[in-house]
């Protein structure tokens, strides 16, 4: 649903709700009761017909949106089903959960499955609909019912049951705390029924894989509020839940295991979906946390046994293919467990465990690496190494994290058990993980974007980045960063790889402000020899196969390292690194027509060299740097615009070869003049044409391109109406030499983006015609002679247009920026008076009858709300007045109708209706 009618639709949403909807829950829940068969007796088709209609009615209800939450929020207050105050006498009823579970136990597949179904959303209701006497009954009633299902295993062999079954475990735990019954025999049943159930659930992942989620959820929603000097009060089944708890993780794990041996000949591994490994390792590692000392042995135990088998199959060189993919569950375990640390709540002791488990896994990661080092015939395993690859993030964020290690119990064991005093040692030995994966693994492999991911945090923080750079593996790295070992560097298709890299050296080399220059220059000297190398040879020879890539790789690679500099001084170590005579390359591959993604590197290369973020383009007055940095930036801008206006060639993906380049000009452009690092406006009283063929050139390429192409891929309509609203803004406008075809195509432009998918770029269009019409009345106004003037003046069809098309939106249409758009409204208006009155006047009598009294008496609101003179009170005024007419429409529930191009009735004079004339007007 479009945004602008959301607002709109909410209304009739709730009126339907506070309506008709209860009505159809008690009609279709009695329905239901109706059709439900005796006991013992056999249904007819007609009633399983009924059944199934009323339940899928029911279930249709519960699941309204009561409220208009977002569909992504996955919270427990968000699972829970907001019915009203109101419902209480359909809901709060004797025999209303009777009625559910009777009817489940009477029929069979698949409305028994609909019945289960319909529970899991009546226990999703909200705790507060219930107060404590009827939510005590209501909570003793559902585990009871939940308990008789599970120990006499009703309708559980069917698979919808099943699942559905498990749903309703983990949402009625998730709603309800059940400390209402924790010392009722119910409560001690349900614990010991679901516990022999899950165990069992456990080990049926072929035969329903999404149902462990929701059992796990359950548990952990019980670990969660379970106090560990509880385990032995038998009064509220403290000692079923310690029991129950470390069964969980030890048959969870085994099951995995198991389930993935299985899985190795068919391809379908429980490990292909990582997001859900870490999701249901989530819940294990709060189960085993909330109780750590009978927990933590389990997963250490496991890991251990199985590393032992693992190195006893590579010791008699047996294939260890499936043993790898079972290990990755007990390492994913560890990592998790040590993840889910809380310092205000874990013991020293469960330090010393939390170092037992890392230990282990290190113990086996240094196996791992043993057997890839080897040569081996087989490929490592992804999900191991990603597994491993978990348990040092998890280590650094718990041990180590941004703000510098502490000395804990867990230094004290690791560096008895491996040899790691302090986190200074841990660090170094994950960077050391690191490179090995970076050397060891292809680009494509995930392995390689998420040790890069490890790398890019182990620099970002200020903190962090700092310890890293005083390690003795990073100055080694620092020295040796192009080395051939790595094997991603050969690939010139994962340009964020790169990015992660090189922006990781980057802030590493610059951690302490300021590096001596002799660093600088060695860190350099690699690409110093590639692009010095490249420009001793001709232009032709850079299109050879042998030659472009590492022409590739080298744009890409330094725009990485320039994107992570943040400060003055560092920027200009590579500015007078690149300047004058290195920058020659990167003209050089934008003049090559015939290769788009050389001539894309190039460009954007040259869009982060002039971007100044976070001010570090700022130069001194007297310093040329600037007016440097905006000629190299718009010569390339006119070479590639000039290549592509002249082209004739056949184009085969007109995004890739045309409009990429095109936006990344825009963008450029953009940059230059947003960057105010510049003086651009004396360029002109100069003689450099420099500005002036930028402008052209960009104004041209707009001309090239038709209009919905230019809207119809994002990137490029975000681009140029971003450029746009530089370029035009009123202290720029009278920089920009505007032809009457080029006014023209910005305006159409505008008009099209309103309907952009981004409100940035509708916003930008609006701020467009803002400042080009600010700027020519300001101009008339004054008496100057000024060409936007004429050009605004000789095109009145124009801003007209442009008038219906924002009052039709600001009228009729719920938008999220109405203040942009108020902003060039109010301009046009004051052009345009007459023509406005004329139009709303139009509007009104398209309108019927019954709603025109009230619509003028808010349109004479909003047009007599302030003086259409062109001042800043002015505009803000009116922007009040057009969002308290935004409130009086939403108040009163006006549905308007947008006008045809033709006028029904007479118009209505608006500014002089009275209340009366308002009547007359309901009247006729």
């Amino acid at each position: 649903l479009p945004a602008r009618y959301i607002a709109r639709q909410r209304r009739v949403v709730v009126a339907f709700r506070d309506k008709q909807l209860k009505a159809i829950f008690a009609h279709a829940l009695e329905a239901m009761r109706a059709a439900t068969p005796a006991p013992g007796s056999d249904t007819t088709a007609e009633q399983r017909q009924a059944l199934s209609q009323s339940l899928l009615l029911q279930r249709d209800c519960l699941g309204f949106d009561f409220i208009g939450l977002a569909p992504d929020e996955a919270s427990d207050d968000a699972v829970a089903i907001q019915i009203p105050s109101t419902w209480k006498d359909v809901v709060q009823v004797d025999g209303f959960l009777d009625a559910y579970f009777d009817g489940y136990a009477r029929s069979g597949p698949p409305i028994s499955s609909q019945f289960i179904e319909v529970l899991v959303q009546v226990a999703s209701i909200r705790r507060s609909f219930y107060m404590e006497a009827v939510r005590v009954q209501f909570v003793r009633r559902m585990a009871r019912g939940i308990s008789e299902i599970l120990s006499g295993t009703i309708g559980l062999e069917d698979v919808e049951n099943y699942h559905h079954l498990c749903r309703l475990l983990a949402r009625f735990r998730c709603i309800h705390t059940l400390v209402e019954i924790e010392d009722a025999a119910e409560y001690r049943d349900l614990l010991a029924a679901v516990a022999s159930f899950t165990m069992t659930g456990l080990t049926l992942w072929e035969w329903s894989p999404n149902s462990i989620a929701p059992l796990l959820t359950f548990w952990a929603k019980v670990a969660a509020t379970h106090d560990v000097r509880d385990d032995s009060n038998a009064a509220i089944a403290g000692d079923v839940i310690s029991e129950t708890l470390p069964r969980v993780v030890r048959e969870f794990l085994r099951a995995m295991v198991a389930a993935t041996a299985r899985a190795a000949d068919s391809g379908d591994s429980p490990l292909d979906n990582t997001d859900l490994v870490l999701e249901n390792m989530s819940s294990v590692a709060a189960i085993a946390r909330a109780s750590y000392e009978r927990c933590a042995p389990v997963v250490l135990e496991t890991l251990r046994e199985m590393a032992a088998e693992y190195q006893e199959m590579l010791r008699t060189g047996q294939d260890v293919t499936v043993v790898e993919l079972q290990l990755a569950w007990p390492v994913y375990a560890v990592a998790l467990c040590i993840s889910a640390r809380q310092p205000y709540r874990s013991l020293p002791e469960d330090d010393r465990r939390d170092a037992d488990m890392f230990a282990t896994a290190l113990e086996l990661d240094r196996l791992v690496q043993q057997r890839i080092q080897s040569n081996i015939s087989t490929p490592p395993c992804e999900s191991l190494e990603l597994a491993l690859l978990q348990t040092h993030v998890a280590f650094r964020s718990s041990f180590i994290g941004e703000g510098g290690h502490k000395v804990t119990a867990v230094f004290a064991q690791l560096s008895s058990l491996v040899g790691l005093p302090d986190g200074a040692a841990v660090l170094d030995l994950i960077l050391q993980k690191v490179l090995f994966n970076l050397r060891s693994w292809p680009a494509q492999s995930p392995v390689v974007h998420r040790s890069l991911q490890l790398f890019h945090d182990m620099t970002a923080g200020y903190v962090s980045v700092r310890q890293v750079a005083k390690l003795d593996t990073i100055t080694l790295l620092l020295a040796n960063h192009s080395s051939e070992q790595l094997q991603f560097l050969h690939s010139i298709d994962e340009y964020k790889q790169r990015a992660l890299y090189y922006g990781g050296l980057a802030r590493v080399l610059f951690a302490s402000d300021t590096p001596s220059p002799a660093q600088f220059v060695e860190f350099m000297h690699p690409w110093t020899a590639t692009v010095d190398e490249l420009l001793e040879m001709p232009e032709e020879q850079l299109v050879q196969d042998a030659v472009r890539p590492n022409l590739i790789r080298v744009l890409r690679d330094l725009r990485g390292f320039l994107a992570a500099i943040s400060s003055k001084n560092n920027f200009m170590r590579f500015f007078e690194w690149l300047m004058p005579q290195r920058i020659e390359l990167v003209h050089r591959a934008v003049r090559m027509g015939r290769d788009s993604h050389v001539q894309i590197a190039g460009l954007k290369f040259l869009a982060e060299f002039a971007y100044n973020r976070t001010q570090r383009l700022n130069f001194d007055v007297s310093s040329a740097n600037g007016i440097l940095i905006f000629r190299e930036a718009s010569q390339a801008i006119w070479e590639y615009g000039r290549l592509a206006i002249d082209s004739r060639e056949p184009v085969r993906n007109v995004y890739k070869e045309r409009y990429k380049g095109v936006a990344v000009c825009f963008t450029t452009l953009m940059r230059l003049v947003a960057g105010k690092y510049v003086a651009i406006g004396v360029m002109p009283l100069y003689g450099d044409v420099a500005l002036e063929r930028a402008y052209q050139t960009v104004l041209e390429l707009l001309r090239q391109f038709p209009i919905a192409d230019v809207i119809a891929y994002p990137k490029l309509g975000k681009a140029t109406m971003s450029m746009l609203e530089v370029l035009l803004a009123k202290n720029n406008i009278d920089l920009v030499q505007l032809t009457e075809s080029a006014h023209e195509q910005t305006m159409r432009l505008c008009v099209e983006a309103f309907d952009h998918a981004e409100t940035a770029v509708s916003s930008a269009a609006c701020s467009v015609i803002d400042g080009l019409l600010t700027a020519a009345i300001e101009c008339a106004d004054a008496g100057r002679s000024q060409k936007l003037v004429e050009l605004v003046q000789a095109r009145p069809d124009i801003t007209q247009h442009l008038l219906k098309t924002m009052l039709n939106i600001v009228l009729f249409e719920d938008r999220p920026n109405d203040w942009s758009f108020s902003r060039p409204l109010f301009c046009l208006m004051v052009l345009h008076r007459e023509f406005a009155l004329q139009y709303t006047s139009q509007i009104v009598q398209y309108q019927p009858v019954e709603r025109r009294g009230d619509l003028i008496a808010a349109l004479k609101d909003l047009l007599s709300s302030t003086e259409l003179v062109l001042t800043t009170a002015n505009r803000d005024a009116f922007t009040q007045a057009l969002t308290h007419y935004r409130r009086e429409v939403t108040a009163k529930n006006l549905i308007l109708m947008v006008p045809s191009t033709q006028t029904l009735g007479a118009p209505v004079d608006i500014m002089k209706s009275t209340d009366t004339e308002a009547q007359e007007a309901m009247a006729e």
